[in-house]
């Protein structure tokens, strides 16, 4: 009989330590998949090196490893109801970092935006990209009584950096034309200041004349056109 009870005594004491134990802790919210997780921030993936307009509307972003691609600002225009960029010179106000652009009138875009709404520019149409940096009429002249212009352009990508022209009459009777200069054949051209003042451009010449390096050149240029807004 001693042996039973103390047999029963053991079993007791084990059944006892069973449901004393500390019950199982249900997985945390954390790690808890059926619970949906805080969305995070966008993140940024890519990056601008550099912004030209262009005369057409467009912005010419350059990314990473020599990337160049066109957005037309149409796109914005229409998908948020940007009517100030139906002006020209609302396109060509802007500031921007390496994260985004902001546009004079209030809208931003981000880097990944940019990429995504535009088109790879090949070299060939890159080169042809140009951005007018002043023009003036002049008339009446000896040439014509009411349209004699004198304007200055330039092609930021292309190596003849700058468009002198004339438009004398306008319209399908033109008799006017132009020539293409790179910086060394323009400031070999003795009559190049002379055109310059004709086109409203006096401003652009001691740039020209001072600034050594030709990257500077044409971002000052640029910066310059865009507040004239080619006037």
């Amino acid at each position: 009989m001693l042996v039973v009870f103390i047999i029963a005594m053991l079993g007791l004491v084990i059944l006892l330590m069973i449901f004393s134990k500390e019950p199982q802790r249900k997985p945390s919210n954390d790690l808890n998949p059926s619970k949906s997780q805080p969305i995070l921030p966008k993140k940024v993936t890519k990056r601008i090196v550099t912004i030209t307009p262009n005369e057409s509307g467009d912005l010419i972003v350059q990314f990473p490893d020599n990337e160049y691609r066109v957005l037309s600002l149409s796109i914005p225009r229409e998908a948020f109801g940007w009517e100030a960029l139906a002006y020209p010179s609302n396109a060509k106000r802007f500031t921007f970092t390496p994260e985004k652009v902001s546009l004079e009138f209030g809208g931003e875009l981000d880097a990944d935006y940019l990429f995504l709404n535009s088109k790879r520019i090949e070299p060939e149409l890159l080169e042809k990209q140009w951005l007018r940096l002043c023009h003036r009429n002049q008339a009446p002249t000896d040439r014509h009584p009411s349209h004699h212009v004198f304007s200055v352009s330039i092609s930021p990508f292309n190596e003849k950096l700058f468009a002198i022209s004339q438009s004398i009459g306008g319209g399908i009777t033109d008799t006017g034309g132009g020539r293409s200069y790179t910086l060394e054949e323009l400031l070999a051209w003795s009559n190049w200041k002379v055109h310059f003042e004709l086109s409203g451009c006096s401003w652009a010449i001691p740039v020209i004349e001072n600034t050594q390096d030709k990257k500077a050149l044409i971002n000052t240029l640029i910066t310059e056109a865009c507040k004239r807004n080619g006037m």
